[in-house]
């Protein structure tokens, strides 16, 4: 595909996934199937919480820092995760609007409320002290949202590109996972794949933790598609 063709494809896709998931997670229903969800997914985070354990327990004085991000109603509940990692000490960072192409980060103190955020097409952000655009640089762990990642490590966002750009700044020991529902973990090459589109080596669901990286440490090479 030429990259005209791979950005509508993209574009077709986004809006049939995220209709997918408001017939699925919205109204009464998908609401209570989505707090049972939320309860199994931080159950099967144990081993991302053991891992900020131990870095806790190494650290000495130093938090390590975790970016997490408060959810839309309709995407996979991170926020119990988040509140745990910060009752156990880590340094929690969340996205927010900075006027430019790049997100800024503030911290959250793992109970504060939420605001609306002034930034045209966020959500919710904490009200607590910004960090700066460059906090993922010392970053041990990145909970990222994502429409839906296929098993080769292709991640399909909201689309302004905003986590492809942050995740740049990674150091090669931070821990990438893109959280998802079950069904947005989609089979190898189902989705698209730029230049400029950061693979994502993990994926946390209600279902599990899903390592896609080899045994060589690299993302699930990507084969581009013919058509």
């Amino acid at each position: 595909m030429d990259t005209e063709a791979i950005t509508t494809r993209k574009k077709e896709l986004r809006s049939m996934l995220r209709a997918q998931r408001r017939e699925r997670y919205g109204g009464q229903d998908g609401a209570r199937r989505r707090a049972r969800e939320s309860q199994q997914l931080l159950e099967e985070a144990e081993p991302v919480i053991a891992r900020i354990q131990a870095l806790l327990a190494a650290a000495g004085t130093e938090r390590p820092l975790v970016a997490a991000y408060h959810p839309t109603p309709t995407e996979a509940d991170v926020l119990p995760l988040a509140r745990r990692l910060a009752e156990l000490g880590a340094d929690l960072v969340f996205p927010a609007a900075a006027g430019a192409e790049r997100l800024d980060w503030i911290r959250w103190d793992g109970h504060s409320d939420f605001v609306a955020s002034p930034g045209r097409g966020f959500g919710m952000e904490p009200a607590g002290e910004r960090v700066g655009p460059d906090a993922l640089a010392r970053a041990a762990l990145v909970l990222a949202p994502a429409v839906a990642v296929d098993r080769l490590g292709t991640r399909i966002g909201h689309g302004a590109g905003y986590y492809d750009r942050a995740l740049t700044q990674v150091r090669d020991s931070c821990e990438v996972i893109a959280v998802v529902h079950p069904s947005e973990l989609l089979s190898a090459g189902s989705l698209p794949r730029e230049e400029h589109d950061i693979p994502i080596p993990a994926v946390l669901t209600a279902d599990g933790l899903v390592c896609l990286v080899t045994i060589d440490g690299a993302v699930t090479p990507h084969v581009p598609s013919q058509s």
